[in-house]
């Protein structure tokens, strides 16, 4: 009876194992969909920190003893750069000669690219009366540099207004020969204002002995330890990076997925998909690896730039964003094409002088990372006032290249962890994907088309309403 109970149960065994095969077979479709479904959403466990976090709080939480040491900095250096100009009249006018070092210390990053402290001298002057009305004229002014005058480039302020304005005016850096007005011999800087403060018009002025001799203790060093880097970062991802990082799953699924099916032909026969060749798995955790590590190189980079070159990071994006956006738009959608390329889809397959492209990076793993690279230099252009400003804030305070690297490393890392959960778990369920090889070509052109999408919306500017588009709905600010 032993035999006969054995075989039995072996047979019961089989016929479950059987059904279980028969239905996983009927309901592949449906299970790559949901596998595919499952790859976003492990890739997408770092909106665990907009969720959960506060990013604006978290950052005023952690920025707290910075901001404090700078506006007491910022106090001194405005206090150092204010001068009274004196004269006739009941209007009090005191004169802030705005400095690229002022900017950079008074918490000014978001207008910096209004006022361009790097092509202009800039004043501003302050008018208070408390006995009449101001004039409605604004102040007329030049510049006196050594005996040598210069007339304004624009002077912009209220006309009407009661007993205070303040009025912003500014010089260009350079003469019409392209010289600089203000050298390291330079030694007089002076401020004549003319207007209706008394009958006479009586010029008054105010004075910049050079070169300008900062107060001690202005420089960087702020205090900074490992906890305020792990909360800049939080916050920082929480505040004003969640927006490029949304459209970067999209990237990031269908770069795994197209490279990827490159495999996919071999692994099927005449009869039916063959076992899942053992490299393939791994080679999909190395095309992750490679694409996490494109946009964490380039997102330290970026922290290192801030915190060396300050406010010169903020000026760059203004003037080069848009120039830098064409780029990144035109390098993805060459990617996105190499992707098709790649997994011989329809149509693209049949591009001429396909070996040598295929030739140049067989392994897709290059590709992967300049693809992630490209699309994250077209989300810091595209978002740049407000990443740059707000990373200036809190990362250049500190006045550290390390330790803007470091903040926006471990960003990265916040990031690249669950995308590389993501890869682990879609490699675990290739052989239930082998069914979907004999579409191969078809997968890798989807992929193809979405690539190129984006860096389209790249090229023409519109990164920004997807977003848009997308915030509603998951409910976030």
């Amino acid at each position: 009876m032993a035999p006969i109970q054995h075989a039995a149960k072996n047979a019961t065994r089989s016929g479950f194992g059987g059904g279980i095969r028969q239905w996983v077979v009927r309901s592949e479709g449906v299970l790559i969909a949901l596998s595919l479904i499952a790859t976003a959403l492990i890739a997408s466990g770092w909106l665990a920190f907009p969720y959960l976090l506060e990013g604006r709080g978290v950052l005023a939480g952690v920025g707290k003893t910075i901001q404090q040491e700078r506006q007491a900095k910022a106090v001194t250096v405005g206090q150092f750069l204010t001068r009274y100009a004196s004269g006739p009249g009941n209007v009090d006018v005191d004169v802030l000669y705005a400095t690229p070092k002022y900017f950079e210390l008074a918490d000014k990053a978001r207008v910096v690219e209004t006022y361009r402290p790097d092509r202009y001298h800039v004043f501003v002057v302050t008018e208070t009366t408390h006995v009449d009305e101001l004039p409605a004229e604004l102040p007329k002014a030049t510049l006196i540099v050594d005996g040598r005058e210069y007339a304004p480039v624009d002077v912009e302020g209220p006309r009407h207004v009661v007993h205070h304005r303040a009025v912003t005016i500014r010089f260009g850096r350079f003469d019409a020969a392209g010289r600089s007005i203000v050298g390291t011999e330079s030694k007089r800087l002076e401020l004549r204002l003319s207007s209706g403060w008394d009958e006479g018009r009586t010029p008054r002025s105010a004075v910049w002995q050079l070169p300008l001799a900062y107060p001690a203790g202005l420089a960087g060093g702020d205090r900074w330890t490992p906890l305020m880097v792990l909360a800049l970062s939080a916050g920082l991802l929480s505040f004003v990076l969640t927006p490029c990082l949304l459209q970067l799953i999209v990237i990031y699924v269908a770069t795994l997925t197209g490279l990827t099916v490159e495999e996919a032909p071999r692994t099927m026969s005449v009869t039916g998909p063959r076992a899942v060749p053992a490299d393939v798995g791994r080679r999909m955790v190395l095309v992750a690896a490679a694409f996490v590590a494109g946009f964490s190189v380039l997102f330290t980079v970026a922290g290192a730039a801030v915190g060396f070159a300050g406010k010169e990071t903020q000026i760059f994006f203004a003037e080069w964003s848009r120039t830098v956006s064409i780029a990144a738009g035109l390098l993805v959608i060459a990617l996105g094409i190499w992707v098709g390329i790649r997994s011989r889809a329809p149509l693209v397959c049949r591009i001429a002088a396909t070996k040598p492209i295929l030739s140049l990076d067989k392994r897709g793993f290059v590709g992967s990372m300049l693809m992630a690279g490209g699309f994250t230099l077209g989300c810091i252009t595209c978002f740049g006032g407000a990443i740059i400003a707000t990373m200036l804030i809190y990362v250049g305070a500190l006045g550290s290249p390390l330790v803007g690297a470091v903040v926006m490393f471990t960003f990265s890392l916040g990031v690249g962890v669950p995308f590389f959960l993501a890869a682990l778990f879609l490699s675990r369920v290739l052989p239930l994907m082998t069914r979907l090889a004999q579409y191969g070509p078809y997968l890798g052109f989807v992929s193809m088309v979405v690539i190129v999408a984006f860096g389209t919306l790249l090229l023409t500017d519109n990164f920004h309403v997807l977003s848009s588009f997308m915030y509603p709905y998951l409910g976030l600010k």
